[in-house]
């Protein structure tokens, strides 16, 4: 019996103890809680949890920001017990849906250059790398800059 495909939805306020979890979780460097709760507010973004299961607790999320026709991808954060889940594919993919019908044309990201499974994640989405940042990260990793044509 295969899973049931991961359930997408908006985040809501009341997932912003859950995403600021996550972003510990997922993330070396992460986000202060303050960061999250601006971007879940600002009318420019695009932020969606993703579960397991219908109704869970999300387990994983990403956020975008949009603004005349372009978008960027700023964060993908899964919980590490439930990454090759499918979670971060279905976010993705249901993100860009929805900046399509808001009239995107275009989403950028930079990726840190060691991490593997993010990279084959977006070029199997048919993302291309465009550039290189050097030093982008606080730590000095570099960056790889990836698009797609939406």
């Amino acid at each position: 019996m295969t899973a049931p495909p991961p359930a997408v939805r908006s985040a809501h306020e009341a997932d912003l103890d859950r995403i600021a979890q996550l972003e510990e979780l997922a993330f070396v460097d992460p986000w202060p809680r303050e960061m999250l709760a601006y971007e879940l507010a600002h009318p420019h973004a695009v932020l969606l949890v993703a579960s397991r299961t219908e109704g869970g607790p999300p387990d994983a999320y990403a956020a975008f920001r949009h603004a005349v026709g372009e978008a960027e991808l700023l964060r993908v954060g899964v919980d590490p017990e439930a990454r090759r889940q499918g979670l971060a594919r279905a976010l993705l993919v249901e993100g860009l849906e929805r900046l399509r019908q808001l009239d995107v044309q275009v989403c950028f990201l930079e990726v840190r250059v060691d991490n593997k499974p993010a990279i084959d994640l977006y070029e199997s989405l048919g993302f291309c790398c465009t550039g290189h940042r050097k030093g982008y990260y606080r730590d000095g990793t570099d960056a790889l800059i990836f698009v797609l044509g939406i």
